[in-house]
């Protein structure tokens, strides 16, 4: 045992090495890393084990902390970080944040917000964090008492390239990591919030996860192997739903008829994968399944999840910004565009007002008619719209443009102005395809 525990650091350092291994830069350089130091036994080792393969690795290493101010300590602990980089020779940055004792989502879920928000500030390279596997099984122990999905209950990854984080010390217990502290002669501080039972992490890792390990002691390995096993799940789940997207065209001219094919479980995890990709808040069971009621029907249906809103009329289907720009009314005075409704109507160099009276741009008006071309009959707008498959919501953004009191044109319902009107750049893509418009889809 002592033979094994004298090779532990070199092992430790080789095993990290090789986690970093293939997110070196293929055209060389270093690889730009910034460690979440907070001065605790795990992010000093995690430091202390970069440094030393700073030595032989193209790394580029910073050490950041974050001083919350909420222990009486907090001074301490920075001067010490500060005192330790200086010791390696690796550059510290030290962020202030203040944290609200009032954050309806609790000081812990708070302090934890503002702390990844100060760590990721400024840096465009990987953020190494030190999280290890007592960490991982009661981050899934945690999410699993809060009933996390598959998701949730993946835990922590390896490797994050979304948010460029990577945790090389997942693999190994806080045991390990104490020895090769020990081992090298490190020096950490411990935070004196830990023992505080009001917290819920601290609840689970003393009153939980203490007596699980006394009757489990491979109990920590095991749930760690499971976050593994959750995490291959979401991400054949995921797999699944591009397949399903890629069949339902979601998010293009997305076909409701064949949404509503699938089966109701592949229903909820393509929504899930959509909104997540989305950056949208993922629903409560309930109100998810309350939406798909309304989608698996035949009505117009605008569900908003954050920044995003699943949508469907008629046979269509898609995903659109939440917020649409509330257009104000216009003049034109010679511009090439004009914003409209988040994106911009645009007006040919061959446009222009020869009877001296003003261009306006403005919304649809209480009982207006308008012809989509000559020798075609007047129509309502309403019923316009109906024709060509403009979705409730959308018809007050159509934009109308008069000449004096002469309707011009409106934009959206399908008819190519002859003065060469376009409005580009907001239109939902698959409504276009639908009616045939020669407006741009969303997003381009």
């Amino acid at each position: 045992m002592a033979n094994s525990r004298s090779r532990l650091p070199e092992q430790l350092s080789e095993r990290v090495a090789a986690s970093l291994a293939p997110l070196m830069p293929c055209e060389g350089g270093a690889l730009a890393v910034r460690v979440a130091f907070s001065g605790g036994l795990d992010s000093s080792v995690l430091l202390h084990v970069l440094a030393g393969l700073a030595q032989r690795m193209p790394l580029a290493l910073q050490a950041c902390h974050v001083h919350h101010g909420l222990s009486l300590q907090a001074d301490a602990w920075s001067a010490h970080c500060a005192q330790v980089c200086e010791t390696l020779r690796i550059p510290f940055v030290l962020q202030h944040v203040q944290v609200s004792r009032q954050d309806a989502a609790g000081l812990e879920a708070a302090a934890r917000r503002a702390r990844y928000e100060a760590l990721a500030e400024g840096w465009q390279g990987w953020l190494a964090l030190a999280h290890h596997t007592d960490d991982q099984a009661e981050t899934l122990l945690f999410r699993l008492c809060r009933g996390a999905g598959v998701t949730g209950a993946a835990s922590m990854r390896g490797v994050d390239p979304v948010r460029r984080q990577i945790r090389p010390l997942l693999g190994e217990s806080r045991a390990e990591l104490e020895v090769y502290a020990r081992a090298e002669g490190l020096s950490w501080v411990d935070d004196d919030s830990n023992p505080d039972l009001r917290f819920s992490r601290n609840y689970l890792r003393h009153q939980v996860f203490a007596p699980l390990r006394e009757r489990f002691p491979a109990v920590a390995q095991n749930l760690a192997r499971s976050a593994e096993i959750f995490a291959e799940s979401d991400q054949l789940l995921g797999e699944l739903a591009q397949i399903d997207a890629c069949e339902v065209a979601l998010g293009q001219a997305g076909s409701r008829q064949r949404f509503q094919a699938l089966s109701h479980p592949r229903v909820r995890n393509l929504l899930r994968h959509y909104l997540r990709a989305a950056d949208a808040l993922l629903p409560e069971m309930a109100r998810l399944e309350d939406g798909l009621r309304q989608l698996a029907g035949e009505g117009a249906v605008r569900w908003v999840f954050g920044h995003s809103a699943v949508c469907a009329y008629r046979d269509r289907i898609w995903l659109e910004p939440a917020v649409i720009p509330l257009p104000q009314a216009l003049v034109w005075q010679g511009q090439r565009e004009l914003p409209w409704a988040g994106g911009r109507l645009c007006f040919p160099e061959s446009f222009a007002c020869s009877d001296g009276r003003a261009i306006r741009v403005g919304v649809r008006q209480i009982g207006m008619h308008w012809r989509l071309g000559p020798g075609r009959p007047q129509r309502a707008f309403k019923l316009l719209c109906q024709d060509v498959g403009v979705p409730p919501w959308w018809r007050e953004y159509l934009p109308c443009v008069w000449n004096g009191e002469e309707l011009l044109w409106i934009g959206g319902l399908g008819a190519v102005s002859p003065e060469g009107l376009d409005w580009v750049g907001a239109w939902p893509a698959c409504m276009s395809q639908a009616a045939g418009l020669s407006s741009s889809p969303a997003g381009s």
